[in-house]
């Protein structure tokens, strides 16, 4: 099924027109705030009719939601959230550039807005659980290991949001590169440090200490 956006508009499939209204909205919603953002700005944004809108979306929530979720799809889909190589880092920053309006919406301002703060420390729970996994070797406190790893995904996600919004894309290499040195770099320290627990002692016979 195609359908008609209005006069002079260029017909779309309705999955391809579904996804040009997504990330419309958040461009919008990025821009704006959820409050101070109507359906009428998205449809704008969107350069499509109300009419338009509300066959693919019933609600504003329902399309913030949305937004949500197709940044996140996207993420995950191209850069795994691989903080402990240079590789990851830079198609993190890759993805985040790609999709900066979606990036910024999920990571700086659902985390803030009441109707979907828990929504969105849900899918930032699941990046720091990477940091989690690699960690889990060498930092066996729980709540030691909980904290490090938040504080790098903090650091990693903060980082790449000033860089999309005030760095020069010609030098995201450059950019991601040297992130992985500060931010990344406490994980493969951490990481490299691991003992086994069936050798975790000390050559004089005392158990290593282990965090």
């Amino acid at each position: 099924m195609r359908e008609v956006g209005g006069a002079g508009r260029r017909l779309m499939p309705r999955e391809e027109r579904a996804a040009s209204i997504v990330a419309a909205a958040a461009r919008a919603f990025a821009g704006g705030g959820y409050a101070g953002t109507s359906m009428d700005d998205v449809a704008a944004e969107a350069g499509v009719t109300k009419i338009i809108l509300y066959r693919h979306y019933a609600t504003k929530k329902d399309i913030y939601t949305a937004a949500l979720d197709a940044t996140w799809r996207r993420l995950v889909d191209s850069s795994q959230f691989g903080y402990d190589t240079a590789a990851g880092l830079r198609a993190l920053l890759a993805a985040a550039r790609r999709d900066p309006a979606g990036f910024t919406l999920l990571f700086r301002h659902a985390v803030r807005e009441p109707a979907f703060a828990a929504y969105a420390q849900e899918l930032v729970a699941q990046t720091v659980q990477v940091a989690e996994q690699t960690l889990g070797d060498s930092v066996r406190d729980p709540q030691l290991r909980s904290w490090l790893a938040r504080g790098v995904t903090d650091l990693v996600l903060n980082s790449v949001l000033e860089w999309i919004a005030t760095g020069d894309p010609a030098r995201d290499d450059e950019a991601a590169g040297l992130l992985f040195q500060t931010a990344a770099a406490v994980i493969v320290h951490h990481r490299s440090r691991a003992v086994p627990r069936s050798v975790a002692r000390r050559s004089d016979g005392l158990r290593e200490t282990v965090y």
